[in-house]
């Protein structure tokens, strides 16, 4: 049934229960139906009230001059105002629900970090979206319909305009939505009918645009600048200003590992516990852990590279590398939202050189190393890669360019309760992941560079 249908059904009191529930439902998601509705009852309690007046004043003409159960105007115009302040104030508090925004359509092996529901099929309010993996489809109530692709951050902002903060989305906008607006951190596009597809590079500070059907233009807020573009092409943009390409982007191409130097962790990393009861440690992981109420349960890792016959001095930083995979050991609701992690390096073997089975009490402390540089991981990843690349790990490795060299792993952070998570990071033997990793970076110096 008709939005003005309702209405009218509704004013004179013959809408159903079930009607009543539809007209609320286009009430809460339509302004201007809202306003629509005030205004028609409000001129129907005037019409109300003047038939009334009328039937008053016939009655008044025809009888003598008696007693009549007929309520005065004044009673009539209070009446007729308390139905108009009824559903004004109705329609006030409806007009504070939020709006829906957009539909989540669907999901693809999407995980979320999100205030927003996240449920296939779920009402979107304006607000942020940040898909961690996989994809989704959302569909805004103008009908442009956004394909996310992880990691993406999305804001929801109204039925015909969102913001990308990062990732990438294919946004295909039917005829009723032609207009849609879709934002990046430096530009945004007005889209005049088309299907088109956006990127945004935080590390790079930078979005492109490209048309795959239709036609969009692309602003650059700060510096004034528009373009057009249709057919397949495309624009890239950054703070500086823009730059319309007459095809489409160029494929990306991965980052070259010319100048870049691997040194796989040696065989042997290893991890103590505080109460050295080896049940609690497993060869493929190198743990991190800081406990209540003592050190009993408390782990930390060592790692040894072995460096002989290789100079240092031909690079220019280097960096360690560490590669985090779940275990499901303790919980991490037991840890701060965000948890940090010192490197410590020390010359020469990581363990006893005897052979014997290392202990908490026989491997080297904290204080006996010198400290080259630390990282957090919030407590929600369980995977990824993590590390340093800092001048105290390229100074620590000039000083002592030959022979073996150790790295100590430990978790600053203190669990909030016992039985907090262990961080596990995948060591040499691990069967799925690489081990540490000690990366030279820069192009080596020629032979006809001088020092």
């Amino acid at each position: 049934m008709e939005s003005d249908q309702l209405i009218h059904r509704y004013l004179i009191g013959e809408a159903t229960a079930e009607e009543v529930a539809a007209l609320d439902g286009l009430l809460a998601a339509d302004p201007e139906l809202r306003r629509k509705l005030i205004f028609e009852a409000g001129t129907d309690a005037r019409l109300r009230e003047i038939a009334l007046e009328r039937v008053a004043d016939e009655s008044a003409e025809k009888m003598a001059p008696v007693k009549v159960s007929f309520l005065s105007p004044v009673s009539l115009l209070s009446i007729a105002a308390g139905v108009v302040a009824f559903l004004g104030a109705y329609l006030w508090t409806a007009s504070l629900k939020p709006e829906v925004v957009a539909t989540l359509v669907s999901s693809e092996g999407a995980s979320w970090e999100s205030s927003l529901p996240t449920l296939p099929g779920s009402k979107l309010t304006a607000g942020s979206l940040n898909l961690t993996s996989g994809m989704a489809t959302i569909r805004f109530r103008s009908g442009a319909e956004v394909v996310l692709e992880a990691p993406a951050n999305l804001v929801l902002e109204t039925p015909m305009r969102g913001k990308l903060l990062a990732g990438a989305a294919v946004i295909d906008v039917p005829d009723e939505a032609i207009g849609f607006i879709m934002e990046t951190p430096d530009s945004y596009a007005v889209d005049h009918g088309t299907r088109f597809a956006v990127s945004v590079d935080e590390k790079e500070s930078h979005s492109a645009f490209e048309v795959l059907e239709g036609e969009i233009s692309v602003h650059h807020p700060v510096t004034g600048e528009e373009v057009r573009l249709s057919g397949r092409q495309s624009s890239t943009v950054s703070g500086d200003g823009m730059v319309k390409i007459d095809g489409p982007l160029p494929e990306k191409t991965l980052a070259s590992t010319k100048g870049r130097v691997r040194i796989d962790a040696s065989p042997g990393a290893f991890s103590v516990v505080g109460n050295n009861e080896v049940e609690y440690l497993h060869s493929d992981f190198l743990m991190a852990k800081k406990s209540l109420p003592n050190e009993a349960f408390d782990r930390r890792s060592l790692f040894t590279f072995d460096l002989t016959g290789f100079d240092p001095d031909r690079y220019a930083s280097a960096g360690i590398l560490l590669n985090l995979v779940p275990t499901g050991i303790g919980y991490a609701a037991h840890l701060p939202v965000v948890n940090r992690f010192q490197i410590y390096g020390r010359a020469g073997e990581a363990g006893p050189v005897d052979g014997s089975l290392p202990r908490w009490e026989t491997v080297a402390k904290p204080e006996e190393c010198e400290l080259l540089g630390t990282f957090e991981i919030p407590r929600s990843q369980k995977r990824g890669t993590f590390g340093i690349e800092t001048p105290e790990l390229m100074a620590f490795l000039k000083a002592h360019p030959t022979g073996r060299v150790s790295f100590l792993l430990v978790r600053e952070t203190l669990e909030l309760e016992r039985g907090g998570l262990v961080h596990t990071f995948a060591s040499d033997s691990h069967p799925a992941s690489s081990g540490p990793v000690l990366e030279f970076y820069q192009k080596p110096k020629s032979d006809h560079d001088t020092e």
